[in-house]
């Protein structure tokens, strides 16, 4: 199977995982090595110090001469252990990038079952310096993989830093220390280039609009959820300087779309923000995610994603994504947006409540509404024979037209038994079966040709009715037809540009028809 970034499969029943990775390097002193590394709840499982230049292998995790040959034996993984993930990195003082990369691929196999899956790479900008690829990772006791490739400019010290893992320091020349005035500059400066271009934020940084963005006024924020949730609400709330909502109409979602003086719009995967649009009262703008139901987790996601950019020129301002299949929350809130003496400020927020939105309206002393459940109509038997009735004459007519080939064929028959008596009779026998078959032909084809569309349309009445997601299992359950069948007929409206097929999180094949919404 081929995965697309951001998919997972369960792999259940492999005891050994073998992961390759195969690339051809542009440079010759490129140097990229990959890295496995163990994680425990979210923390590095090992509190061991890193030597960046030799970083040890997890438990259970083996790696061949080459450096792009590794085995996982699962039975052997520490009972801790719930994530092993693996990393792509360049030298520390690197003066290339992941760029210098060519026909780079992951392959996942098993002894017995085979190859798992594949996975191309091909997305790295001039700037990436290091890369998660891919990575197993535990949930409810069984292994799954999933494809993350999330490139970034950060160095092996830096991300390893980020992940939690000490590093062990090397020593420094007496004359390579500056002064603190002199450090905090030049970190200053890296931290400005940083901000300058799409920076991926982490949990509680700050990003300063009126500092490195001056002249954006208007903000698109779009959310990207993997896998899918279909009942996952994107809401907005505005809050006022005593840390309080004036009311319900500063809570958005999909009842309530736009704020006063329309400073802010949602959409179901979208917000727009107009910043010179907003009013005065308001000093916080919080961008949150709801599952419908209280009941359901966002641990159903393996990942959100919330990504900036300017509204008017497309500039890719920040972004801050989330890892959540281990989340017990019903609520998480993403962004906050604050108004403050140097203008907007961005922050990155992460937090999440498995009491939902109460705790978020007990936060701010207002009561939010529940929110209305999206719910997918279940699959219905539609009889097929409802749709003769406005197609009845044009059957009847073809049928009665089979009726009479029928007879003609049969005269036709009877005149080639009289032959033997008058041959003169056989030319006539000749034309009259002609002219039979062809009646009869036609009348099978026009037949043939309704029934097709009959179930065609039966089939959009399917799709319609069950939020336009639909396997060809349920069409040939609902319609009583073979699986082979209603294959068919969904390729044939997918190769009309209609839909196409997908993939879910258990690596199903479903048909996708959501542009005929």
């Amino acid at each position: 199977m081929k995965l697309v970034v951001g998919q997972n499969i369960p792999i259940e029943n492999v005891a050994v995982a073998e992961v390759d990775f195969a690339w051809r390097s542009l440079k010759s002193d490129l140097n990229l090595t990959i890295h496995a590394l163990a994680f425990s709840n979210g923390e590095p499982a090992s509190q061991t110090k890193l030597d960046i230049n030799n970083i040890i292998l997890p438990d259970a995790v083996e790696q061949d001469a080459t450096g792009r040959h590794f085995s996982i034996d699962f039975a052997k993984v520490p009972s801790q252990v719930d994530r092993i993930a693996f990393y792509g990195f360049l030298p520390e003082l690197s003066r290339y990038s992941l760029a210098q990369t060519d026909a780079f691929e992951i392959r996942v196999n098993e002894t017995k079952v085979g190859r798992i899956a594949t996975m191309a790479v091909d997305a790295f900008t001039e700037t990436d310096k290091s890369v998660l690829l891919c990575e197993f990772y535990l949930r409810k006791g069984v292994w799954k993989l999933a494809y993350k490739l999330q490139a970034v400019k950060s160095t092996v010290k830096e991300v390893l830093t980020q992940l939690g893992f000490s590093i062990e320091q090397a020593a420094v020349p007496e004359q390579t220390i500056s002064s603190n005035e002199q450090t905090k500059d030049a970190q200053d400066k890296v931290e400005e280039a940083m901000f300058l271009d799409n920076v991926e934020l982490k949990k509680g940084q700050n990003l300063s609009l009126g500092k490195h963005f001056q002249h954006c006024t208007a903000i698109t924020c779009a959310l990207t959820v993997v896998p899918k949730l279909d009942d996952l609400a994107l809401n907005v709330i505005a809050i006022n300087r005593d840390n309080k909502v004036n009311n319900i109409k500063d809570f958005l979602y999909q009842e309530n779309k736009v704020l006063r003086g329309d400073g802010v719009k949602v959409s179901e995967r979208d917000v727009l923000i107009n910043l010179d649009l907003i009013p005065e009262d308001i000093t916080k703008v919080q961008l949150l995610v709801t599952r419908r139901s209280s009941a359901k987790r966002i641990s159903s996601a393996d990942f959100i994603e919330i990504a900036l950019t300017n509204t008017f020129t497309g500039q890719k301002i920040a972004k801050y994504i989330s890892e959540t299949n281990d989340k017990n929350y019903n609520t998480m809130v993403l962004l906050n947006l604050y108004r403050g003496n140097n203008g907007w400020t961005i922050r990155a927020v992460g937090q999440g409540f498995s009491q939902g939105l109460d705790k978020i309206g007990e936060r701010y002393h207002f009561s939010p509404p529940k929110l209305r459940q999206n719910h997918r109509e279940p699959i219905q038997q539609i009889d097929i024979n409802d749709l003769h009735a406005d197609r009845s004459d044009f059957i009847e007519k073809y049928k009665k037209m089979q009726s009479l080939s029928y007879w003609i064929m049969g005269i036709a028959a009877l005149l080639v038994v009289l032959t033997f008596s008058r041959v003169l009779f056989l030319p006539l026998a000749c034309i009259l079966a002609g002219a039979g078959w062809y009646l009869f032909q036609r009348a099978s084809k026009a037949l043939r040709s309704v029934e097709h569309e009959k179930f065609e349309r039966v089939v959009l009445k399917l799709i319609k009715a069950n939020n336009y997601k639909l396997t060809a299992f349920e069409v040939a359950t609902t319609c009583q037809v073979t699986i082979e069948n209603a294959t068919q007929v969904l390729d044939e409206l997918c190769s009309k540009g209609l839909g196409n097929t997908a993939v879910n999180r258990e690596g199903g094949i479903y048909y996708d028809f959501s542009t005929l919404k």
